[in-house]
Order: structure tokens, then C-alpha cells, then sequence
């Protein structure tokens, strides 16, 4: 990460949200008292008004969409790129694409692969929350799915699916004593995460409005950064994943990452001066900024894929073509790369006619070759890709 100032210095946590103690290297570690703390939430109402109002058009715009598939996927793999970038992790959505799809002979690389279990950790998330609450062990299945087959260095050496057994801390130096902030030390942070899982299953909230209640949630799992590796991408997976256990988005469709990705270092100070001075209202003002612009970005983007498909429907149309080419159509739109054999495959058509639709989809100016010399073939659609790498 990139932090603007680079210890921790004791004597900063004038006023804090926990307490100091003592820890390896004559170090002291943070441990965030229990959640909510006292809030006075006057100078934040205004920004709250609009940050619900916001999500609530952005969720009424969920529940008419048709299929919200055709927008859930390519946002997802929007989020896992921007999510994974904060880590230091990139890869581009072409790259992406590819690897979802299986070729079999493209280079598999790390960064990649980690994106993709980005998006399937999100899945996994979801389909859990049929079976069991926001708990440690939702956590820790989401841990498991995010560094799942990726190199040992890559995953701070701890095992995938479960809680750190070693003080961590968080800086640019391997050196303890220079950390910008320094976790609860084992096994305070077990203790922390048992009460953190009470709180998100808490049913009186009548007192604390759900942004703010989520907004508070993030800061303390971050505060916590209760495994080796992967705390900013599982803290920021549990945004939707909590916006749907409380009723309040049923669709996957805020994401934030690009929000945090964009204010790296304003992010990791409000988070920062929480812990050292318990200024809340800060974090919590910057937290609904972030849903504010996060939710116009996702309806931008949300209409321009509906006036795009409109078009591309119109083309099909003025050309005569098939109802079953409008309904490949609808398949780019979740999938943005296509080959010949996933056509023939997805429709149950023979080879030349998948090769047929696709010829069309080609001359009407829908989706372009891939110059590579990669079999099957691969053809992206341009214009959709466009929406969702701007």
C-alpha cells in the first residue's frame, strides 16, 4: 500500500478507539474497542440523506432490469480488477476475459488468477448467505476462495481460509519498528473478530443507520486485519455481501473499490486517525462520498450498456436477423468474449451456423477478431468492453 507517512508513532493515539499493548520488538499493537462507539451523526445527515438516496435509485434501477446478469458479471470483474489494483495486483479486462474462458494454452499468470478468485469469492459469498449469516466462518470461506492455488508468497504465508497465528502490521519496510500501524497481536484479534461477527448480526439497528452501520463494519475488520494476507480485498467483498444480508441491496450492485483505489491515501489516514483519535465523522463522511459516487458510476454505466444492447438490438432487427441472434446478443452482454464452440455450446446450433451468427455479429460492427494466435478464435465485444474499462 501507499501511505503517506510511514510509523507508527504511540504518542499520535491521543484520544483512540481502543488501546495500546505491548507486542514483539517492543512494539505496540492497536486493539479497536467493540463496535458501535458513541456517535453524533448531525454534521453527516445531509451526506447520509443523499447517500440512501442515491441507493435507492440505484437499487430501483436493479429490479427492473430484466436480467441484472447481463450487468452483474461484467461489473464484478470490474470491482475484482479495481479491488485487486489497490493490492498491487493488475491485471486488464482482456486478460481477464481470457481466463475465465479456459484457453488452454494461454499463459496462466498469477496477477490474473488472483482477480479471478476475486470474483468467485464474491459468488461464494453470496451463495453462503443462503445457508448461514455474516459470521467467522462466512470470513474465513472468503479467504479461502480468494487465495486459493495462488503461490505461497502470495498469500503472506499463512493457509487460505484461516486467521493469522503472528503479529502482522502494515508499512512499506519488513520492519516492525517502522510500520505505519501495527494490528491486534494474537489472540486479541480472535477476540476482536468474535465480537465484530456479534455486532454485523446485531438486530437492533434501529439506532444506527445501515451506511453508517457498514461504514463502522469496515473500519473495524481493517483495524482487526485478522489474516496474513487479503484483509483489503475481504473487507471490501463484505460491502455487498452486507448490503444484502440486511435487506438493503438484494442485487450485487455497489461497489467501492474504485472509490478507495482513486483516494488511496485520504482512505488508509481516515482509517488511521479512527484508531489514533477516534475521529469517526471523518471516516464515516468519506465512506458515504464513496457510495454517493459509487452508485452514479454504476447507473452511468448502467445505461450506457441499456442504450448500448438497445442498439445492437435495432441492428439485428433492421437486418432480419434471427431471434436467436438477438439472444447471443444478450449472452455478450455477460460475457464480452465469445468463441465459435461457446455459441454451438450455449445454444445447442452446429458449428456453422455458431460460425454463421458470429460472421454477423462481426459485420454489424457488434464484436471484433482478437489478432492472436490462440484456438478457438476469440472475439470480444469492443464497444461493451469500452463502458466497463472507463
Amino acid at each position: 500500500m501507499n501511505h503517506t507517512q510511514s510509523v507508527m508513532r504511540t504518542n499520535e493515539f491521543t484520544n483512540p478507539s481502543g488501546y495500546l499493548l505491548p507486542t514483539v520488538a517492543n512494539q505496540r499493537s492497536f486493539v479497536p474497542n467493540p463496535l458501535p462507539p458513541k456517535l453524533d451523526l448531525n454534521s453527516v445527515q445531509q451526506t447520509l440523506s443523499k447517500a440512501d438516496r442515491k441507493l435507492g435509485e440505484l437499487r430501483g434501477i436493479g429490479t427492473y432490469l430484466a436480467n441484472p446478469y447481463l450487468l452483474i458479471r461484467p461489473l464484478q470483474r470490474k470491482e475484482a480488477i479495481a479491488s485487486s489494483n489497490i493490492e498491487g495486483t493488475y491485471t486488464s479486462l482482456p486478460e481477464l476475459l481470457l481466463f475465465e474462458s479456459g484457453v488452454e494454452d494461454q499463459p496462466r499468470s498469477t496477477d490474473t488468477r488472483e482477480v479471478y478468485n476475486y470474483i468467485r469469492a464474491l459468488q461464494r459469498g453470496f451463495d453462503f448467505l443462503e445457508e448461514i449469516p455474516i459470521s467467522n466462518r462466512l470470513i474465513l470461506e472468503l479467504h479461502k476462495s480468494l487465495l486459493l492455488g495462488l503461490p505461497r508468497v502470495r498469500t503472506g504465508h499463512g493457509v487460505p481460509g484461516n486467521y493469522r497465528t503472528e503479529q502482522n502490521f502494515i508499512g512499506k519496510s519488513k520492519d516492525i519498528s517502522k510500520a505505519r500501524f501495527i494490528p491486534p497481536i494474537p489472540p486479541n484479534h480472535l477476540d476482536c473478530m468474535g465480537d465484530l461477527e456479534k455486532f454485523v448480526n446485531t438486530d437492533d439497528m434501529t439506532n444506527l443507520p445501515p451506511l453508517v452501520f457498514i461504514a463502522l463494519f469496515h473500519y473495524q475488520f481493517e483495524t482487526i486485519h485478522p489474516f496474513p494476507d487479503g484483509n483489503g480485498r475481504v473487507g471490501r467483498l463484505l460491502i455487498p455481501i452486507i448490503l444484502k444480508q440486511k435487506d438493503i441491496m438484494a442485487q450485487p450492485l455497489l461497489y467501492m473499490s474504485q472509490y478507495f483505489e482513486d483516494n488511496k491515501d485520504e482512505y488508509v489516514d481516515l482509517l488511521l486517525r479512527v484508531s489514533q483519535k477516534s475521529e469517526w465523522l471523518p471516516w464515516i463522511r468519506f465512506f458515504l462520498e464513496g457510495v454517493i459516487q459509487s452508485c452514479d458510476n454504476t447507473i452511468d454505466t448502467i445505461r450506457k450498456v441499456q442504450d448500448l444492447r438497445e442498439e445492437y438490438q435495432k441492428r439485428c432487427q433492421q437486418a432480419r436477423s434471427s431471434a436467436l441472434l438477438i439472444h447471443i446478443v444478450d449472452m455478450l452482454f455477460e460475457r464480452i468474449a465469445v468463441t465459435v464452440p461457446l455459441i454451438r455450446d450455449a445454444t445447442g446450433i452446429s458449428y456453422t451456423a455458431a460460425q454463421n451468427n458470429i460472421n454477423r455479429l462481426v459485420e454489424y460492427g457488434i464484436i471484433k477478431e482478437v489478432a492472436s494466435q490462440r484456438r478457438p478464435k476469440f472475439y470480444f465485444a469492443t464497444e461493451l468492453m469500452q463502458i466497463f474499462e472507463d
